[in-house]
């Protein structure tokens, strides 16, 4: 039987598959399958690290994602972070911008627990690590709607994290946007700080993606404009899948579309 490395691999090559390579995107199911608090896993690498690898594992998932928290590089830049409900919100900086996000807060344990991770499962399942995209990053820093003024003032930051991401060899290194990118019109100032990021991972021979949520269904295509390698749709903002049309069209030129699926609701994720 094919591994998730196997499936992954052929994805990556463009050569034919025995079926779709599932790797969900989740971070709540790691508290459940340990028993702990969402905010202690992830202010101990060891900790969150066992979690990650005994919870796909368990689920005998194809791939592995490391870092799947937009809070994650907020916090790193100097968003101040309050958990409620063992989860952790947002609010802007209150001193400015911090120069090495890299270094700072759960950041610092999340490229830990890549480079751990990943040495141990990349034998048998894909390596995927996920970064806040900019437009979002960039409004959670300077308030939303605000953001896309400033990019320029994140972009270092987030050529920093991205390569430091690199460095712990993922297959894939996803951007994860949400309504700051899927509600704008993609201009010259998107494609630019993304082709940037793009050329990060490229140096480093890593793959980039683009995850995207609460987009207008009928005009995901738009996204194609930035070149990315793979999309994954998350839920759209009217809660409808988008026509097969655009998915192709959104996939023209890049290794493939994904879906995301609501693994709370099995029946209508199997429709």
């Amino acid at each position: 039987m094919a591994t998730g490395r196997d499936l992954f691999n052929r994805f990556l090559n463009n050569e034919p598959m025995d079926r779709p390579v599932f790797v969900p995107m989740i971070r709540g199911l790691l508290s459940r399958v340990e028993g702990l608090p969402l905010e202690q896993l992830m202010n101990d690498p060891t900790l969150w690290a066992n979690a990650l690898v005994k919870t796909h594992k368990l689920f005998r998932f194809d791939g592995v994602v490391v870092g799947l928290d937009v809070t994650l590089m907020a916090e790193a830049c100097g968003c101040e972070i309050v958990w409620e409900e063992d989860r952790p919100v947002a609010s802007p900086p209150v001193n400015g911008l911090y120069e090495k996000p890299e270094e700072t807060g759960r950041m610092k344990h999340a490229l830990e627990v890549a480079s751990r991770v990943f040495e141990v499962t990349r034998n048998e399942q894909a390596s995927i690590a996920a970064l806040t995209g900019p437009l979002t990053l960039a409004d959670m820093c300077f308030g939303r709607g605000k953001g896309a003024a400033h990019l320029g003032e994140i972009k270092q930051l987030m050529v920093q994290v991205a390569e430091a991401f690199c460095k712990t060899k993922p297959d894939v290194l996803i951007f994860m946007e949400g309504r700051s990118l899927a509600s704008a019109e993609i201009k010259l100032p998107h494609k630019k700080i993304f082709n940037t990021l793009k050329n990060i991972t490229g140096y480093y021979d890593v793959k980039t993606g683009l995850y995207v949520q609460n987009y207008h269904s009928e005009q995901v295509d738009q996204f194609g404009n930035l070149k990315m390698d793979l999309y994954v749709l998350g839920p759209s903002q009217d809660g409808r899948l988008p026509e097969v049309s655009k998915v192709w069209d959104l996939g023209v030129g890049a290794l493939g579309v994904g879906l995301g699926l609501p693994l709370d609701d099995l029946e209508t994720a199997g429709r």
